[in-house]
């Protein structure tokens, strides 16, 4: 998956669901067409108010188009990671696939990082703090 390749967009985004889970998923970079819920440890139980199947496309859509037209000019490190880390948690919550959203999220954010010119940013950390990754996703929309 090659950052000269990558396409900011939700096709991007179910592109790389359909190469991650090809062959494991059979809806592999398919939009879910029903409604979840899951009880989440770290929220004692609670679930996450994810995205409604009927409107899933659109509200992937307006996300990135609201990331599309950010102005990172201006901002300093610290505050264009925030902002950062802010879409990553609004991309998962909509959980637009029924397995592989939070596998999904890291490597597009990886993807993206690196499109925006973190050149530093890889898998390791999400490989070796993954629990942590998804469990900050589920705080941050709760």
């Amino acid at each position: 998956m090659s950052e000269k390749t990558f396409s900011f967009s939700p096709p991007e985004y179910l592109s790389i669901h359909k190469r991650l889970f090809a062959g494991i998923y059979k809806f592999a970079g398919r939009i879910r067409d029903y409604n979840i819920t899951k009880s989440e440890w770290v929220l004692d139980g609670e679930t996450v108010l994810y995205g409604t199947a009927e409107n899933l496309k659109e509200t992937l859509e307006y996300d990135f188009n609201q990331e599309k037209n950010f102005n990172y000019s201006g901002l300093t490190q610290e505050e264009a990671i925030e902002h950062i880390a802010h879409f990553a948690a609004c991309l998962w919550q909509i959980h637009v696939f029924g397995q592989g959203n939070t596998r999904t999220t890291a490597v597009f954010l990886i993807k993206y990082l690196r499109h925006l010119g973190f050149k530093n940013v890889n898998n390791d950390l999400f490989a070796e703090h993954s629990w942590y990754f998804r469990n900050a996703l589920v705080r941050a929309n709760f």
